[in-house]
């Protein structure tokens, strides 16, 4: 299924959780998260990032085989209709979240495990959101997994994601309507 020039399922969304930023943060010798708009020289670590996420890790052969996901296929759609966000720890990207103006899906979100429950994951989902609505969606949508036990299911509950039960090639589609 195609959405946009993105795969619709174009990374496994995985597990992120966390709306307190204080708790890792508050060791002075640790900057606070930056949070700032992906570029194409950030795919490096982005990719990175998404193999080494806990819950949900791919590998770069499995993006590749599975999604049809490169840095190359990636960087132009980056041209096109998909627009993404990184988190920055000291200058290292920790976290992403992408998404895709074209049929408003939240394409990806995926946070290092060492940088979980901190609420960047929160953040980086609210900044896609709030840019598919503002590209004139008024319901934005993911899928993730149907399976209620893992973290990311209840993640999404957590910041206002409605579970609709439409399963799509194994997964359940969440929405969020614009307030």
């Amino acid at each position: 299924m195609t959405s946009g020039v993105l795969n619709a399922h174009f990374w496994p969304i995985p597990a992120v959780h966390g709306p307190s930023a204080h708790r890792l943060f508050s060791d002075s010798t640790i900057s606070m998260p930056n949070i700032r708009e992906m570029t194409v020289a950030d795919l490096p670590d982005v990719f990175a990032v998404r193999i080494s996420t806990v819950e949900n890790n791919v590998t770069l052969q499995e993006l590749e085989d599975e999604y049809e996901l490169t840095p190359d296929s990636l960087a132009a759609a980056m041209q096109l209709s998909a627009k993404g966000w990184v988190c920055e720890v000291d200058g290292k990207i920790v976290g992403f979240a992408m998404g895709d103006s074209e049929s408003g899906e939240m394409t990806v979100i995926a946070v290092l495990g060492a940088f979980e429950r901190q609420g960047i994951g929160e953040r980086l989902l609210t900044k896609v959101r709030d840019w598919l609505f503002a590209c004139g969606h008024d319901e934005v949508w993911l899928v993730t997994t149907a399976d209620p036990h893992f973290r990311a299911y209840g993640f999404y509950q957590s910041q206002g994601w409605i579970a609709t039960g439409e399963i799509i090639d194994e997964e359940e589609k969440f929405v969020v309507r614009k307030p």
